[in-house]
């Protein structure tokens, strides 16, 4: 029998923006200044958009373009989304509007194009590619939020570099830079060769997007070419401070209700599982978490379920959405081949969570110190068992960051033995 569980809600400090868009106008006045702006006026400015969901993303897409058009530039949106898309043009153009970025919910032309041609070398001899699209265009835009990277820790994750490096990069160009990282480091490699190709593009400046922990936009921030690195440095200090993380750093099992890309790249959040199999890179020290089932996986991922081989157990029903296809280039691409892989697939969602209590060695699953999550994006609330929440009252938890949001309850299945749903609070 399965243990009741717990649902509990971690206490954690957050501001978010009020009026994103004019957050936008405000930096791009402070920040960039009339000259530089005055300067789009009769060019073809492509705006550069990658494969990540970002909340209010189309709102924030929709500024630049119009303030692109206000001062007297012709606005393009264009994907730089590495091999997202299936690497082709069509899936790129496919990934944006699952986004919510469309020529109509923005305001503007979009173009996709999937082909990779030489930017030239690094200092070090890599050679970088990028989207032959973004040699067309008169100025360019950079637009990506920072925050940290699911596949190593450094100076520079996620954020304009890499959206630069890898993005822009497109499927050539991202795979060279990846198959470089797993013997160079991701941070160095990423940040050369975004650098190359800060210097051949004409960009005008870069949007700097961050988010709190509940996934609201926080800030904002326009910035010079020349100022770039240093800011992508202190931006993601900040968001480092003011992450979010499982309330304990070793249990038995986490339950985790869906996987997607809009959450992270590789599906479930590395830095939340504290687990990242990567040749190479470093294992994050916590949380330790002896085994993890995944039931579901979005609609907005396309079955391309990069990274769910961090899993240890999931079911048919995500098993039948998985693009093999899709999952297996983003695999060879980024090189990480162990993340790109399947876990061990079981019929049920009951099934599931009885294979991952049974694999993590505990006789009497009662005694299960088990987390569930609705994802590792949602992390407000979360469901502990009944065990491990009698821990966190022995550790006082509950007097500090901690609060209980109801009485203990079980796991309810229907006659297909899929999970009934959790009534999460928002």
């Amino acid at each position: 029998m399965f243990p009741k569980f717990i649902m509990i809600r971690q206490e954690h400090p957050s501001e978010k923006l009020t009026n994103v868009s004019e957050a936008i106008r405000v930096t791009m006045k402070e920040n960039v200044g009339e000259t530089i702006l005055s300067d789009l006026r009769e060019k073809r400015v492509g705006i550069a958009v990658g494969s990540r969901g970002i909340t209010n993303l189309p709102d924030i897409v929709r500024t630049l373009v119009q303030i692109v058009r206000d001062y007297g530039g012709e606005p393009i949106v264009f994907a730089a989304m590495g091999s997202h898309g299936d690497g082709q043009a069509k899936g790129q153009r496919e990934v944006l509007a699952s986004l919510g970025i469309t020529e109509d919910a923005v305001g503007a032309t979009i173009e996709t194009c999937a082909e990779s041609v030489s930017y030239g070398f690094t200092e070090d001899g890599m050679e970088v590619y990028g989207n032959s699209l973004a040699l067309q265009y008169d100025r360019i835009i950079l637009m990506n939020r920072i925050k940290e990277h699911t596949d190593f820790e450094d100076i520079t994750e996620s954020g304009i570099f890499k959206l630069m490096a890898i993005g822009i990069g497109n499927p050539k160009g991202a795979r060279i830079v990846h198959s470089h990282a797993i013997s160079e480091g991701y941070g160095p490699v990423i940040r050369n060769a975004g650098a190359l190709i800060l210097k051949k593009l004409p960009v005008s400046f870069a949007l700097a997007v961050t988010e709190n922990w509940k996934h609201e936009t926080d800030s904002v921030e326009a910035i010079l070419p020349e100022n770039l690195l240093e800011a992508e440095m202190r931006i993601l200090a900040g968001v480092k401070k003011r992450a979010i993380r499982l309330p304990v750093d070793q249990f038995d099992s986490l339950i985790v209700e869906e996987a997607g890309k809009q959450f992270s790249g590789t599906c479930i959040d590395t830095k939340v599982v504290g687990r990242i199999m990567i040749r190479g890179q470093k294992e994050p020290e916590s949380p330790k978490i002896k085994t993890i089932a995944v039931l579901d996986v979005t609609e907005e991922t396309h079955g391309n379920t990069m990274g769910l081989g961090i899993a240890d157990v999931i079911t048919r029903r995500l098993f039948d959405k998985i693009n093999i296809h899709a999952t297996g280039l983003t695999g060879m691409t980024s090189s990480c081949l162990l993340q790109a892989k399947i876990p061990c697939v079981v019929p049920t969602d009951q099934d599931a969570i009885d294979a991952a209590f049974t694999a993590c060695g505990t006789l009497n699953f009662e005694d299960v110190d088990s987390v569930l999550i609705r994802n590792t994006s949602s992390l407000e609330y979360l469901c502990v068992s009944e065990h491990l929440f009698e821990k966190l009252k022995r550790e006082n938890r509950f007097e500090r960051d901690l609060r209980v949001c109801g009485e203990p309850f079980p796991l309810s299945f229907d006659d297909a033995g899929n999970m009934r749903a959790v009534p999460w609070q928002h």
